[in-house]
Parts: structure tokens; sequence; C-alpha cells
């Protein structure tokens, strides 16, 4: 009944929401004309929220903040009540390192001696982990430009979890019905954003980058039989989409801060769009989503099955990386010509 109670709300709402033109996406700026041109709203993360503060509110009210806390700075970024990037960083720093030190979060062991030297002193782990949670956070930003990439990229993560692995930790930190629900929210909330009818929003990518990073980190720490590096595997793409867009922006002197068109989901849908000549852009951005995340899936698989596996970790993301760089320049230097002619 509940399922059915809160199907319902996010129905409403989302219908209340674009009625009403309630935090629409399109604002002028150029990177969201790019993909999208009507007043989409970006409440996607408000129904996450929700999800959470209801699995979490009875339990954990402090998790709860947190989560209220990092949506909020989303929330102010899509509204632009909070437009400086420099500030949002800041602000995220903030939030993750309380949230951190609050809940003694540590990425241990690496297995790399060199580095797990360093992570016994708590300071240097304390900055290391929160440096990882804001590469996440904002990696999960990055991707966040097509419908359904970032929701389903972590939709794939959580299914390969609970299906595939031991899921002794996942019957400690959810009962059955609140995984249930978890999925069930995720899912409706996938479709929606596939049909356009809204989108994450930074509140959205930086509340489930928050969520599921703290998941992995504490899967990972309370389970001894899988390696560090399927972990670094799960969050590969939104950590190597930010890495890689803050290298292309420096060698093309632009700043790090500013969004551009050029990240490899965008020139998918370009090539879509102007090599297959696809004219719904609902349906380029479903094809390219789908292209992206079906890679996703392949990797993700083969690296659960084999999550004890170090070596095999290792070539998997040297796999994913490769694909992503021969893909980004195929496809940038292919529709560099195609638009001189």
């Amino acid at each position: 009944m509940e399922y059915f109670i809160f199907f319902i709300l996010i129905i409403f709402l989302t219908f209340l929401a674009n009625k009403k033109s309630f935090l629409p996406n399109y604002n002028g700026s150029g990177h969201q004309k790019f993909l999208n041109t009507q007043n989409i709203p970006l409440i996607g993360g408000f129904f996450i929220l929700i999800c959470l503060i209801k699995i979490y509110l009875n339990k954990d009210f402090s998790y709860v903040a947190f989560f209220i806390l990092i949506f909020l700075t989303g929330f102010f970024s899509d509204s632009k009540l909070l437009s400086s990037p420099k500030l949002r960083l800041l602000l995220q720093i903030l939030i993750v390192s309380i949230f951190v030190g609050y809940y003694e979060i540590h990425v241990t062991p690496t297995r790399i001696d060199l580095i797990d030297q360093f992570l016994q002193n708590d300071l240097f782990s304390l900055i290391f982990t929160i440096f990882c949670f804001i590469v996440l956070v904002n990696g999960s930003n990055f991707i966040d430009g097509l419908n359904g990439l970032l929701l389903g990229y972590f939709l794939i993560i959580l299914l390969n979890l609970n299906l595939n692995l031991d899921n002794l930790y996942f019957n400690i930190t959810f009962l059955e019905f609140e995984l249930n629900f978890l999925f069930f929210s995720l899912i409706i909330i996938l479709i929606l954003n596939y049909l356009n009818f809204l989108f994450m929003g930074d509140g959205g990518s930086y509340l489930i980058a928050l969520f599921f990073g703290h998941l992995l980190v504490s899967f990972y720490n309370s389970t001894s039989n899988i390696s560090p590096y399927y972990i670094i595997l799960l969050l590969w793409y939104p950590c190597f989409e930010i890495l890689f867009s803050l290298i292309r922006k420096y060698f093309s002197n632009k700043s790090p801060m500013q969004p551009d068109n050029n990240h490899l989901h965008q020139l998918i849908f370009s090539y879509y769009q102007k090599k297959l000549k696809i004219k719904n852009k609902v349906a380029i951005n479903i094809t390219s989503s789908l292209s992206i995340n079906s890679f996703n899936l392949i990797i993700i698989f083969l690296a659960t099955k084999n999550s004890n596996l170090t070596m095999l970790q290792l070539k998997l993301i040297l796999i994913a990386i490769s694909v992503y760089c021969i893909v980004y320049f195929i496809l940038y230097r292919n529709l560099k010509l195609y638009l001189k002619k």
C-alpha cells in the first residue's frame, strides 16, 4: 500500500512541478540548452531524499540531517541562489568533512603499501577520505547530463551488489521492505527521468553520490573477501569523468569550474543526433544513456562475479578507462570534421 501511495505522490508532485514550472532546468545556459530546451523540473533528488528519510529517520536522525544538508547545497545551486562554483565546493567540503569525521569513515586498506602507510596517519586518512567523497560527488554531477545516466548507473551498482554477492551486509543495513522500497523508488524516478518528466538536478546528484559512497565504503569495511579495487571499479565512471574533464580543460586553457559540452555523454549524444540524424531529443537521450550504461553493466557484472580477484579488477578498470578514452577521441575528432563540412 505504501508503495502505491509513494507512487501517486511522485506522479502528483511531478505533474504539479511541471504545471507550475517549479525549479525548471532551462535558464539559458549553453550546457543546458545542449540537450533540452523545455522547462523540466529538477526534482528527482527531492524524491530520493523523501525515500531516504523514510528509511533512516527512525534509525539515525543525524544521517538524515547530512542528507538534507548535501541536498540543499545542490538545491540552492539548482535554484540559482548559490551560483558560485567555488562556494559550492567549499560547502561540499565542509559537509563531507563533518560527515566523515562524525561517522569515522575511513577508506582502508588500499593494498598499496605506500598509500596504506600514509593512511595509518589519522589526519592523512581523513583528508584522503574526504577527497574521495568530493571527487565522487562532483563526478556524479558531471555525468548527470543525460536522462537516466546517473540514476541508471547507481541502480546497476545496487542490483549487482544485492543479487550477486553475499547480501549479509544488506540484511544488516536494510530490512527487506526498506531495500525493496529503495529499489522501487529509484526505478520509478528513473522511468520518469527517462520520459523527460523530471531531472535529478545538482541536489539529486550530490545526494545519491553521498549515499552510495558511504554505502560502498561501509560495505567494503565490513567484508573481508573482496578487493578494494572492486569498489574503485564500481565508481570508476563518475570519478574518471571528473579527472578526465579537469585534464581536458587544463590543456584547453578553460576554467575547471565552468561547464561545457565536451563530456563523453554529450559527444555520444551529438553523434547520434548529427551522424545518425535522430530527430527526437528524448529518444537520443535514452539511446545515449543506455549505450553508456550497457557498457557499464557488462564491466560491473564481470567485476562482481570476481570481486575478490584484484588483478582482474585492475584489468577491468584499465579496459573501462581505455574504452572511454578511445571512444572519446574518435567521437571528438569525427564531430570536429563533421562540423567543418
